[in-house]
């Protein structure tokens, strides 16, 4: 009897230990994806250079550069164009047409602006989806009334 209460007690604190090793996994899996969304959101959001002037596109919103901007990993944008990445001395220019992402990539403004439309078409679909979800669901529980 002793023998199977051990036995009973010992698989109860095996079960606890895993299913908290397997709420941890979730946690790491959800931060990691957290992280990812993070930097995918620092690569759309920029500093461009069209029609001679200096553009901030972060967040959805437009405005023009207007002081010295520092991107995330140190680089500082001028308002004229001219960029100094860390630890460089030498100052380089983007030319028109050219952006560069917060985390200090140097692209092409097209296709940063084609990446940003791609990530509200995927948003956007998202969405959709959410909503037909729940909009099943209530139908469904109305159904049950």
């Amino acid at each position: 009897m002793k023998t199977l209460f051990q036995s009973l007690a010992f698989a109860c604190l095996s079960l606890c230990l895993v299913n908290n090793s397997l709420g941890a996994d979730e946690k790491e899996k959800d931060a990691k994806k957290a992280e990812k969304m993070a930097e995918k959101k620092a690569e759309l959001n920029h500093i461009a250079m069209k029609d001679g002037k200096m553009w901030v596109m972060k967040d959805g919103k437009t405005t023009e550069l207007t002081e010295t901007a520092t991107l995330m990993d140190g680089t500082q944008v001028m308002k004229d164009g001219s960029y100094l990445a860390k630890g460089e001395t030498e100052k380089k220019m983007l030319k028109e047409g050219e952006a560069i992402t917060w985390k200090g990539k140097v692209t092409d403004h097209d296709k940063v602006m084609k990446d940003l439309e791609k990530h509200k078409e995927k948003k956007a679909e998202k969405a959709a989806k959410e909503t037909e979800k729940e909009v099943k669901e209530t139908v469904k529980e109305a159904e049950k009334k």
